[in-house]
């Protein structure tokens, strides 16, 4: 959708003169997060406006998801006239539920583009079952979370996303532009430590004026899980059609396959159901968390964990290219120290909410 500025303004007077109820609904559809747009009580200007900014962040929807689901409701306005009152019930008949994540870019130069997922808030449960097979005991207790709304890079960072990045101007430590052993702008970049990937960061966050950093453990395995239960975003077990792990070995009923000895382009594999590519393997991503060594009084709100834990030992979730499937399930993680590079330790950045640097 255009963001001229008459288009905006009519955009606005619609929005404003929804019933609340029907408002609701397009939040709800929309799934605006809870504290980004006023409540009930508040006039319905000051409501649209907080919504609209929403919308127009980069972890907001885009004015361009917003205009289908109005003209569905102000359809059924014209057809099927009803109340506040009538609609109070279930305020989304004419709203579809389920709208997939919006995916945005952020062009760092040179036509390189960090892809990035809006993914919606939720609740979930983070850890693993005593039940799960093959499970660690440092991936509990399970605990519930509710995690903020986010927006998470679509893959791992890649090689050619990193070598742009690290040509920009140092802000605490220096970047090898091109560490990787495995070649290849898509393949994802690895060979960083810790401390590198918080560089990255700090860099990008200058340059694209928003706050930039690692996942949090718990945006990083709600991101992964997609809504899922199962040892896998795909299920029970994996596959090496579905991820890129060492295939000689299997976990549950699954069968072995290729062991490919590399990493991977990314997005060579099918996407979770929040669109997302590689959570499976490839390579370790670097977590912002100190390491816990149990989930035992970890955060319920989806911030990043250093109170308490060792800030010599940071985490990382995914498994890689050369693990065993078990160490690629959604609530594997294992610690290492943040100076340490290896083949099989990449990162992908979360942006939380824009703001000026």
């Amino acid at each position: 959708m255009t963001t001229d500025p008459a288009q905006r303004l009519q955009l606005f007077n619609l929005l404003a003169s929804l019933p609340s109820a029907q408002f609701n609904g397009l939040l709800f559809a929309l799934q605006a997060p809870i504290g980004n747009v006023s409540g009930n009580s508040a006039p319905p200007a000051d409501r649209v406006r907080d919504f609209l900014a929403w919308a127009e962040s980069p972890v907001g929807c885009g004015l361009d998801a917003v205009m289908p689901l109005l003209e569905a409701i102000l359809g059924k306005h014209r057809t099927q006239p009803s109340s506040e009152a009538s609609n109070r019930d279930n305020p989304m008949d004419s709203i579809d539920k389920s709208p997939q994540p919006k995916a945005w870019k952020e062009h760092l130069g040179n036509g390189v583009y960090l892809e990035m997922v809006n993914i919606p808030d939720g609740r979930f449960w983070m850890g693993s079952p005593d039940s799960e097979a093959e499970r660690a005991d440092n991936e509990g207790p399970v605990h519930s979370v509710m995690v903020p709304a986010f927006a998470i890079g679509k893959y791992p960072v890649t090689q050619a996303e990193w070598s742009e990045v690290a040509a920009l101007p140092k802000v605490a430590v220096e970047l090898n532009p091109f560490p990787s052993r495995f070649k290849g702008d898509r393949r994802p970049v690895e060979r960083v430590s810790w401390y590198e990937t918080v560089e990255f960061c700090e860099r990008l966050s200058r340059l694209t004026h928003r706050a930039y950093r690692l996942p949090s453990e718990a945006e990083w395995e709600y991101a992964c899980r997609a809504r899922t239960r199962t040892p896998f975003a795909f299920g029970e077990t994996i596959s090496p059609e579905q991820a890129n792990y060492d295939g000689n070995s299997i976990y549950g009923a699954g069968q072995t396959g290729l062991y490919r000895e590399c990493t991977t382009d990314v997005g060579s594999f099918p996407a979770n159901q929040f669109g997302l590519q590689d959570m499976h393997g490839n390579v370790w991503e670097w977590c912002q968390d100190c390491w816990h060594s149990t989930y035992q009084g970890a955060p319920v709100d989806g911030s990043v964990w250093t109170e308490g834990g060792n800030p010599d030992r940071r985490v990382l979730r995914g498994g890689s290219w050369l693990d065993y499937p078990r160490n690629c399930r959604s609530a594997s993680r294992i610690d290492f120290n943040p100076v340490y590079r290896y083949t099989s330790f990449g990162f992908r950045v979360v942006c939380v909410a824009p703001r000026a640097l």
